[in-house]
């Protein structure tokens, strides 16, 4: 008898410290954690549960989880005491602002449970990401960042050789499809070297900034591309633009520099900076192929200038 109720006194007190343990778990953790019955009455909540709520126990438990804190889930299809009826545990991304409202993000971990009385509950956690949301977030500023860079010519702040080279082979393909014309313009600063032995290479990189502003505010539609080719080089992609698209372009971009009123000394035929341009239109398809349309404008940018420069010449080349 006397072992009997050894035996029971050693599980009541291995209970009971077990017991202690669990709750001194519970309240050290870190992490928010607070327990739900089936009908949204919270039976538990530790102290990192009662922070993030910022109110006294006396003022969650026995109250409706709903009324404390709504992250937009509540009495839907995703509110974690749905769990109850699937009982499977799941994992939510929530946001919950702080009190001076700026976003909080959270992993709210969801788990049924049966409370002492055998009621079915939730058990909920939840793990503060903010940081690492905001690691993501900066990252990812970073990497277009360095996208952008990629793609951009240093010193003119217009689109690069390169990233040209991809959008014309895109548009190359896209309009075979659509069947739709493809123009395209090449631009040379006239008499550049000159400029440049003139005023000094400072101001040649100065010009060759607002002479790519320039063309770049010269395009208005966003599928257009205002490129930097080379050197004094520059390109205007233009998609379903024909050739009186590129008559009107051509002289919006031979204005727009014209009013820049960029002094050159010893240009020859101006005052001012001037440009040549050549530009070439073809319907894509498999016959032909991209670089075709660049000889094309090419060959009308050597005319432009063999007919005295400062003007746009369009290949016949159609």
């Amino acid at each position: 008898m006397e072992t009997a109720i050894a035996a029971s006194n050693k599980q009541q007190l291995l209970a009971e410290i077990s017991s202690m343990e669990l709750e001194h778990i519970f309240a050290s953790v870190t992490d928010a954690i607070w327990i739900i019955r089936d009908d949204g009455i919270v039976v538990r909540a530790n102290d990192a549960m009662l922070e993030l709520l910022g109110k006294p126990s006396e003022e969650v438990i026995g109250h409706i989880c709903s009324e404390l804190l709504d992250y937009g889930s509540c009495y839907q299809q995703n509110c974690p005491l749905e769990i109850c009826k699937t009982r499977k545990k799941q994992e939510f991304d929530i946001v919950i602002p702080n009190k001076d409202n700026d976003p909080r993000h959270y992993i709210l971990n969801a788990a049924p449970m049966l409370t002492i009385i055998g009621t079915a509950a939730i058990i909920c956690q939840f793990k503060n990401i903010t940081s690492r949301k905001e690691t993501e977030q900066k990252l990812e500023e970073a990497n277009c960042l360095l996208s952008q860079m990629a793609r951009m010519d240093g010193l003119t702040q217009i689109a690069n050789r390169r990233y040209f080279d991809e959008i014309l082979e895109q548009e190359w393909q896209r309009l075979n499809r659509s069947e739709k014309p493809l123009s395209l313009i090449l631009i040379d600063i006239d008499f550049f070297k000159k400029f440049n032995d003139c005023y000094g290479h400072q101001a040649g990189d100065d010009c060759l900034y607002q002479v790519a502003q320039a063309l770049k505010n010269a395009v208005k539609r966003p599928a257009d591309l205002a490129a930097r080719y080379g050197g004094e080089e520059f390109v205007l992609l233009l998609p379903e633009i024909d050739i009186d698209g590129v008559l009107h372009v051509g002289s919006r971009v031979l204005a727009a520099v014209a009013a820049l009123k960029i002094e050159h000394c010893d240009s020859g035929i101006d005052p001012f900076v001037t440009l040549s341009l050549g530009a070439a239109t073809m319907q894509p398809s498999g016959e032909c192929s991209a670089a075709e349309l660049l000889a094309a404008a090419d060959k009308a940018l050597y005319e432009a200038k063999e007919k005295g420069r400062n003007r746009l010449v369009v290949s016949d080349h159609i």
